[in-house]
């Protein structure tokens, strides 16, 4: 029998909170609406002390509807190599300008220097998760990292339902059928885990992107999964979030509410100013060149470019170029680090 600690009673547990809140919110007609509604209740249910927890490969499953979507939208009419480089330059600038400035104020405020660097990644959240469990208290990072994706999300809906940026319709020129929606997954999942065997990052998303342009491709009219697809992913997503949110002493958690805060605003202006710069100069959307630039939340901003008319495989390439990057400068510098604390240790007497 079932009992109180049943991982198969948390995993439904949570799924109800997560449609609930998610419906809940379609109902009051909010931006954004599944994934902030099941971001929201099921944050308050962790938060409460309930057992929260997601099926496994949650991650993966979401990632892979979100690049079917994108490539099934997939166009060709991408700017020009001059443009992309001038933007990635952008990219490069925003990151320089990002790090070094959380990073600091982390360690005015007392964090260790493994701390701050995970931190203050805008971005690459599970690689930072992961490598913060080398930490002998990986839970300051891991909560103020999700605190920033979630702040950010609530921003950009708050945004959207204040009408500064107009939301629009999701195309519907053809609504593929459940089973060939489900056989076109199939065979991206198949592709994504191609792309894993080659140590691709976000493979599922790679898969499905490239999946789903390939049908695309060879599709006469333009065509979306059917409708229940998104939206049960994005409460899949809201759930993921929430389940990251773990009990804490109420003032601890309020520190690392305001110290997320911070990392999530300070980072989102730098973006912003950086976006606004780039998108001036190549004459193209703001939002869409700070939809690339936001600090993290790929899936999120992914996404809400699909909702807001933007061009999703932009924002994609811009995400996955940052975490490569932060990936891989984030495992050396922890290297770096840890060699540093040993050969000093080495030394004491």
């Amino acid at each position: 029998m079932a009992g109180p600690g049943c991982p198969m009673r948390a995993i439904c547990l949570t799924l109800l909170f997560a449609a609930l809140g998610g419906g809940a919110a379609h109902l009051l007609a909010f931006p954004s609406d599944w994934l902030i509604g099941a971001m929201a209740l099921v944050t308050l249910s962790s938060v409460s002390g309930v057992r929260t927890r997601v099926p496994p490969h949650s991650l993966e499953a979401v990632q892979l509807v979100l690049g079917v979507s994108v490539g099934l939208r997939f166009s060709t009419e991408l700017p020009s190599g001059m443009s992309l480089l001038v933007s990635l330059s952008g990219l490069m600038l925003c990151l320089a300008t990002q790090l070094p400035l959380v990073q600091g104020l982390l360690r005015r405020l007392g964090w260790s220097r493994q701390e701050a660097m995970l931190a203050a990644s805008p971005g690459a959240l599970s690689v930072m998760a992961a490598l913060a469990s080398e930490l002998d208290n990986p839970l300051r990072v891991v909560l103020s990292q999700t605190v920033r994706v979630m702040l950010l999300i609530s921003g950009v809906t708050l945004v959207l339902w204040l009408g500064w940026i107009e939301q629009l319709p999701m195309p519907t020129a053809q609504v593929l059928g459940h089973g060939l929606s489900l056989l076109l997954l199939g065979l991206s999942w198949g592709l994504g885990r191609g792309l894993r065997r080659l140590r691709l990052p976000v493979s599922p998303l790679l898969g499905g992107v490239i999946g789903g342009a390939l049908f695309a491709a060879v599709q006469p009219q333009d065509a979306v999964l059917a409708g229940w697809l998104l939206p049960a992913s994005m409460v899949l997503l809201g759930a993921l979030l929430g389940c990251r949110i773990r009990p804490v002493p109420l003032r601890a958690l309020l520190g690392l509410l305001v110290i997320g805060a911070v990392i999530c605003i300070s980072s989102a202006l730098i973006s912003l100013l950086w976006a606004a710069l780039v998108g001036w100069y190549l004459e193209m959307s703001v939002f869409q060149v700070w939809l690339a630039y936001a600090p993290g939340g790929l899936e999120a901003m992914i996404y809400l470019a699909l909702v807001t008319g933007e061009e999703p495989s932009w924002v994609i390439f811009h995400h996955i170029v940052r975490i490569v990057l932060l990936s891989m400068g984030g495992a050396w510098l922890m290297q770096y680090y840890q060699a540093r604390e040993s050969a000093a240790a080495g030394r004491e007497p």
